[in-house]
């Protein structure tokens, strides 16, 4: 049986965001892939919108992996990466990459400084309309990739909130922490923090930004987790 790994995507992205290059590179290598969306990011590019917690997207995990035969490799970006920490408390999982993801900390500091070197982010937030700041500054989430900011979807006001709340429990689950020296969002300080909290290795793509896996240079980002992962095993 192939192993599994398990797409989870961050604020305002949707499994397209996986499907562009991280899912065939990972199917060609063997292993079975599910790019999931989370609720109310089925439509790419879609303003509706929509009021989910940080908690029901947690869920939404939970009912992938409860579907699988075997505990699944999971893969969680930016805001993804918090859901995945959250899911690793109770959940079961064979590995776990967090990329370009939030800390263990929580987005307080991020969103601070996003606020500070982009003042015009304030009107969006009082909004509460995310996806509008996404659009404005697609150097938050891009490097030399900013058309994919067409495909963004409106995000959740009330999961956003919850990355505020900060995560206290560890894990035994093997955890990789990759981030992007260029990332918009997130800082290496953090990365670091993360890594360590977890005990987790690091790896630092260096020019790389938040959205590592739609990056000119995405390989980099693949071929690190490759080396990590090892070779899939069949049964």
């Amino acid at each position: 049986m192939k192993e599994t790994i398990v797409f989870v995507h961050g604020m305002s992205h949707g499994a397209w965001c996986w499907e562009e290059n991280f899912v065939p590179y990972f199917q060609e290598l063997g292993y079975e892939c599910i790019a999931l969306n989370l609720p109310g990011h089925e439509t790419p590019g879609s303003s509706r919108r929509i009021s989910y917690t940080l908690g029901d997207y947690v869920q939404s995990l939970y009912q992938v992996v409860a579907k699988l035969e075997q505990p699944p490799i999971i893969i969680g970006h930016s805001m993804g990466g918090m859901i995945l920490q959250r899911f690793l408390k109770t959940g079961r999982c064979k590995k776990a990459i967090l990329m370009s993801s939030v800390p263990p900390s929580g987005v307080l500091r991020a969103s601070l400084r996003a606020l500070f070197r982009y003042p015009g982010l304030i009107p969006y937030l009082l909004q509460l309309n995310l996806l509008g700041g996404f659009k404005k500054y697609p150097q938050l989430m891009f490097n030399g990739t900013s058309h994919f900011a067409s495909f963004m979807c409106a995000e959740s006001f009330l999961a956003y909130l919850g990355l505020f709340i900060p995560v206290f429990h560890q894990s035994s689950v093997p955890i990789l922490v990759v981030g992007g020296s260029a990332d918009g969002l997130i800082t290496v300080k953090e990365f670091e923090q993360t890594s360590k909290h977890y005990n987790a290795k690091l790896e630092i793509i260096e020019g790389g930004s938040h959205d590592l896996m739609l990056d000119k240079d995405f390989e980099l980002t693949a071929q690190v987790i490759k080396e990590w992962l090892g070779i899939p095993h069949f049964k």
